[in-house]
């Protein structure tokens, strides 16, 4: 398989697709833990909020993303994330399982996507168009 071929316009969408479907995965499994005590209550709000705001960035990303949340804006870094979200959600269900399930092998292949150069993040992954650049820094 040659993935000389492949660049970032042709995989846009499939990114757009994989992003919203992690981020609906994590709500849905977010909204079932809610009721299963305090510990699962509590992680299952931050699940759904990880997923909304995964799901925000497919649409939007706003100026202070890049700021406060640069590793969203790698492969690695997203990657990383979805493993993370994938390990924090409770398997007390055949659905959370599976969600988690397919939330951690996504952000193990974005970890991996990482390592292959001929593959560019997509649009909505790129700071170019953020008003706050890579290198600006603060000078007091």
């Amino acid at each position: 398989m040659n993935l000389d071929s492949f660049d970032g316009s042709d995989l846009n969408n499939a990114f757009r697709i994989t992003n919203l479907v992690v981020s609906g995965l994590a709500v849905l499994a977010g909204l079932s833990q809610l009721f299963s005590g305090i510990h699962s209550f509590l992680v299952g709000v931050y699940v759904i909020a990880f997923g909304g705001i995964i799901g925000l960035l497919e649409f939007r990303v706003p100026a202070e993303a890049y700021a406060y949340g640069s590793f969203l804006f790698s492969f690695i870094g997203r990657g990383v994330f979805y493993t993370l979200i994938g390990v924090s959600i409770n398997g007390a269900s055949i659905f959370r399982v599976f969600a988690a399930l397919i939330i951690f092998v996504v952000g193990l292949v974005y970890i991996g996507l990482e390592a292959i150069p001929s593959i560019s993040p997509p649009e909505n992954m790129n700071p170019e168009g953020i008003s706050i650049g890579i290198n600006d820094e603060d000078i007091v």
